[in-house]
């Protein structure tokens, strides 16, 4: 048996037993179609952290030295990509293995790019996600030929005795902010969401504002992602120390609840073929609108060698957390090339061959794109199948100050009969945990609105869309674990 095959099967056999992945429900595969070149005219140039895309084969990559810790020198910049394929495409020259920092200039306001993680992009705005000493959200605009400033840019200091690094970061359709700081095995990450620039000043003048809402993670650890819906009403975070995905509901308005019903945590224990054991976490999330599928990047802490041998992106139910289907690049890596280190010549078209993913992003065609780390390149990745859409169902519960708290109580939907959404609303006279469900006339499940949740005491209404349903009669049970209360609806088409 040859060392090669040897090393496949018990790569294999890892891989197999070591996973959290139970199904795949997805009806195609996933296919590299280009990885940047990383050593000629089309590299970025040096470790290539984020990307964020702006329509298809129209990208920006960022390089970054960003694994603490820190040094003197740091090479940080934004590298465009216009009709990219693995040769072509790049905007504006970059020489290889190059270190420098990129400045956001403004008349006599400039800011150094410095260790920054991640970017997001609105439309043809680059938002990044900086650590300079006043932690600014950095602006820049991709032009035709090149990526240069744009004149905004935000401080999230807020308070000069407690300025934490910036991780991860996203934007929502009306243009609101939302970033990560950093934290530790001793200490909470936070989410910071920020008015969009269209409603707060300070993006132009002034340089500073106190964020809408301030999101604390429930458990010590490092917040390295983070994405939302479009509409601001649910965002998910990612803890790489207690490797779980949290999931809060509610909006940048009156705040975010953190939804239970939501269970992502990686389970997987790989070895690599040495027999040494990683330690992946989830790092990089990105939401796909439309589809409603939730992404999670899964990778090791800027580890070479043998870190070279686990990197996946997971698909997951935005509801429940489940894992759909698995994007294996280390695997796709390893089938292209046999090894996990390697890309002959330094230039096939379609493998990064160092797996070290960190984030992604989509186009509006569902392509999505990675970046490799330490095979400085970003990769478009498309689907031999069909993406199913996923009903997102968590997104509807609002607060209904209407309604008088002083008992647990679910009343009788409106209107009634309906066709093809109605409302419910309920009462809760203490914080409570709480589920609700539809059934058939029969007892069979037919959606869970509420998962599992925890509300404070007050009055909610969340709308039930059956569209899908045929008419009939159909039984709603709210449940706290204690009381449980059902009533009938009609459903008439």
């Amino acid at each position: 048996m040859s060392n090669l095959y040897k090393s496949l099967l018990t790569i294999s056999l890892v891989f197999l037993l070591s996973s959290n992945l139970t199904s795949q429900t997805f009806d195609g595969e996933w296919i590299c179609a280009y990885a940047t070149t990383d050593d000629g005219a089309n590299g970025t140039g040096i470790q290539t952290i984020s990307v964020a895309v702006i329509g298809e084969n129209h990208f920006v990559g960022m390089v970054s030295q960003a694994a603490l810790p820190w040094e003197d020198t740091d090479a940080c910049y934004l590298v465009g990509y216009k009709n990219a394929d693995s040769t072509s495409g790049r905007l504006g020259n970059y020489a290889y293995n190059t270190s420098f920092n990129q400045i956001w200039l403004n008349g006599f306001d400039q800011v150094f790019m410095e260790h920054a993680r991640d970017i997001a992009a609105k439309g043809n705005l680059i938002f990044v996600a900086n650590n300079d000493v006043d932690k600014n959200i950095l602006v820049f605009e991709v032009t035709d030929d090149s990526v240069i400033t744009h004149p905004m840019r935000l401080s999230t200091v807020q308070n000069p005795f407690e300025i934490k690094n910036l991780y991860a970061i996203d934007i929502d359709e009306s243009g609101r902010v939302y970033v990560t700081t950093e934290g530790d095995e001793s200490n909470t990450s936070e989410v910071l969401v920020f008015g969009s620039p269209d409603q707060e000043t300070a993006w132009s003048s002034g340089h500073t504002a106190a964020p809408l809402q301030t999101i604390t993670l429930p458990e010590p650890g490092d917040a390295r992602g983070v994405t939302v819906t479009a509409d601001g009403r649910v965002i998910y975070v990612s803890n790489y120390l207690t490797k779980k995905v949290y999931c809060y509901i509610g909006d940048p308005d009156t705040g975010y609840e953190l939804y239970n019903g939501f269970d992502f945590t990686l389970l997987d224990q790989p070895l690599a073929d040495t027999g040494n054991p990683l330690n992946p976490g989830p790092w990089g999330l990105q939401f796909m609108e439309t589809k409603n599928i939730l992404w999670v990047t899964c990778a090791n802490d800027f580890q070479l060698g043998d870190g070279y041998q686990y990197g996946r992106y997971y698909a997951l139910n935005p509801n429940t957390g489940e894992i759909l289907d698995t994007l294996d690049c280390a695997l796709w890596n390893f089938e292209q090339t046999g090894g996990f280190s390697s890309r002959p010549g330094g230039t096939q078209g379609n493998v990064s061959g160092y797996t070290s993913p960190y984030y992604l992003d989509f186009d509006e065609n569902f392509n999505v794109y990675t970046q490799s780390f330490y095979g400085w390149t970003v990769d478009k990745w498309y689907f031999t199948g069909t993406l199913p859409i996923i009903p997102l169902t968590i997104t509807s519960v609002e607060k209904d100050n209407t309604l008088v708290p002083n008992e647990f109580k679910v009343l009788q939907n409106y209107p009634n009969p309906f066709n093809p959404s109605t409302t419910i609303q309920f009462t809760l006279d203490k914080r409570s945990n709480v589920s609700l469900s539809v059934y058939s006339l029969t007892g069979e499940l037919v959606e869970t609105l509420i998962n599992s949740t925890e509300f404070e005491k007050g009055g909610y209404k969340i709308t039930f869309d059956a569209s899908r349903l045929a008419s009939g009669i159909y039984i709603y049970t709210l449940s706290n674990g204690i009381q449980t209360i059902s009533k009938k609806m009609t459903l008439i088409k």
